[in-house]
């Protein structure tokens, strides 16, 4: 432990997200979804949270780490700690209040309050949106599961946000494959926060549903944009021609990679098997063809058999 601070497990929470901080320091959308996360996380620590120490260590650190440290090094980690630690602030001791603003309103919701959220969230939507109902074609007991679940997740995201990270990321991923246009998250959202704003008088528990939902959906838009790769949206129209085209732009050493995985953050999913397991045959029958290519540079022959059943070993069962 940098200075004696080993005790502090809230700085866990933040060096866990340190990386993606860094990283997308650029990015100010990016950075502020990374710091509400951060500032869910944190809120489950119990006790005083110091902000500036993690500055202190940080600095420590960095100039025991690096031989060439400077005045400039200090001034830009300086700015890039400043600017999180003001986003936290604006955010500290609001979780705790905002989750158990949430969890009063639901609790307080009986059958016929929840069969409200189930239909109207669907006729809102679709009167902001009305594109939106060709995304929508399922069962209406379908339609009221995910609208429950819904509901759902925007409680969890206050009570067990790790969790709920690696959840939205494998559902932003699930939804590259079904081809949902991200522009159609607002209006759902909107629609959403219109529906509780009839069941509730409470300005706080419906802030924090409009706060944990915009989250959720800032969150799942990140991941569409990051997942929809041109050999998934080749597979959303099944054509094997886009397929062939979108491969041939890969770098060699990277071409099966672009066809057996795509990763978002801890979470990935398989082109192959994704078309596979949604009927895009045509599209399965390209990547396998093309797999199984036997290709050849001046050095050696390669070919993606070996990742294919690396990345699936019960591919044939399938």
């Amino acid at each position: 432990a940098v200075m004696g601070f080993g005790n502090h497990t809230w700085m866990q929470e933040v060096l866990s997200s340190f990386d993606a901080i860094v990283s997308n320091v650029s990015n100010s959308y990016r950075l502020q979804e990374e710091c509400d996360v951060l500032s869910l996380r944190m809120a489950k620590y119990k006790g005083n949270i110091n902000l500036p120490e993690y500055k202190a260590v940080m600095l420590a650190s960095m100039r025991s780490l690096c031989k060439d440290w400077g005045s400039q090094h200090e001034v830009s980690w300086s700015w890039l700690w400043e600017n999180v630690e003001r986003m936290l602030k604006a955010l500290m001791g609001k979780p705790a209040v905002q989750e158990k603003a949430l969890a009063a309103l639901y609790a307080s919701l009986d059958e016929a309050a929840l069969m409200v959220i189930r239909k109207e969230v669907y006729q809102k939507f679709f009167a902001l949106a009305p594109a939106g109902q060709d995304y929508f074609k399922q069962s209406t007991t379908r339609l009221y599961f995910i609208a429950d679940k819904l509901v759902a997740m925007t409680l969890d995201m206050y009570k067990e946000p790790k969790r709920m990270v690696e959840d939205i990321s494998a559902l932003g991923l699930r939804h590259v494959g079904y081809g949902i246009p991200t522009d159609l998250f607002g209006p759902f959202v909107t629609g959403c926060v219109q529906v509780v704003r009839m069941l509730t008088d409470n300005d706080a528990a419906e802030e924090a549903f409009r706060w944990s939902l915009n989250l959720i959906s800032r969150m799942l838009t990140r991941v569409i944009n990051e997942g929809s790769t041109i050999v998934m949206k080749a597979i959303n129209v099944n054509s094997a021609k886009m397929l062939r085209k979108a491969v041939a732009c890969a770098p060699r050493g990277k071409r099966a990679s672009w066809m057996l995985n795509i990763q978002v953050g801890t979470q990935a999913i398989s082109p192959l098997m994704w078309a596979i397991e949604t009927g895009s045959l045509e599209s399965a029958r390209a990547i396998i063809q093309d797999l199984l290519t036997i290709r050849a540079d001046r050095d050696r022959y390669y070919y993606g058999m070996d990742s294919m059943f690396e990345r699936h070993p019960d591919v044939i069962q399938r």
